[in-house]
């Protein structure tokens, strides 16, 4: 997840808000632009596509800010709106690619923890993600790129953590790889 910092900035931006500052919400808005475009970047058709669902994600972002309950969840929730939004906008550009749901995965047996991705370079690595499948960058970029927990990331994605931890592990395995292969262009 989010920084400690960045959590209780956001926290107090959400009290600003509700006692009806109008800053708040730009100020909330400039805290996380840029970590939910990097997202929606890895989950979007296009860079347009990206933008496109970042605007719809701060339009349901202010008319539904008021239903959330707890401010600690702001991080999850904002990335729940904004796959949302990202998987709305693929549905009408392209109905008949299959979308990552959140049907339960079997689980998978302990395993050896696989080694860091030391010794590749980073636009490899950002190469080699853009090959995998949605479902498979979607963990990956949750996970390491943005710090949320596999309990976190199913509240995303409304999968079970089972499903979580089982994509987490494929995903892993397919982007290490590609990246032996040299096979990320």
């Amino acid at each position: 997840m989010a920084s400690r910092t960045v959590a209780v900035q956001s926290e107090l931006l959400l009290v600003r808000h509700r006692r009806g500052d109008p800053g708040a919400l730009p100020e909330l808005v400039a805290l996380w632009e840029r970590p939910l475009l990097y997202y929606l970047r890895r989950v979007s058709g296009s860079e347009e596509d990206a933008w496109d669902a970042l605007q719809e994600t701060w339009y349901r972002v202010v008319r539904e800010v008021s239903r959330l309950r707890d401010d600690r969840a702001l991080p999850a929730w904002l990335y729940t709106v904004a796959r949302h939004a990202a998987f709305s906008a693929r549905r009408r550009s392209r109905p008949a690619e299959a979308l990552p749901d959140g049907e339960d995965a079997p689980e998978l047996p302990a395993a050896e923890p696989e080694p860091p991705l030391a010794g590749f370079e980073p636009v490899d690595v950002h190469r080699a993600l853009a090959r995998l499948s949605l479902a498979h960058r979607e963990v990956l970029t949750l996970h390491f790129l943005e710090g949320f927990s596999i309990a976190e990331i199913g509240a995303v994605t409304g999968a079970a953590e089972g499903t979580v931890k089982s994509r987490l592990h494929y995903a892993k395995r397919a982007l290490r790889t590609l990246l032996e292969k040299g096979d990320s262009r």
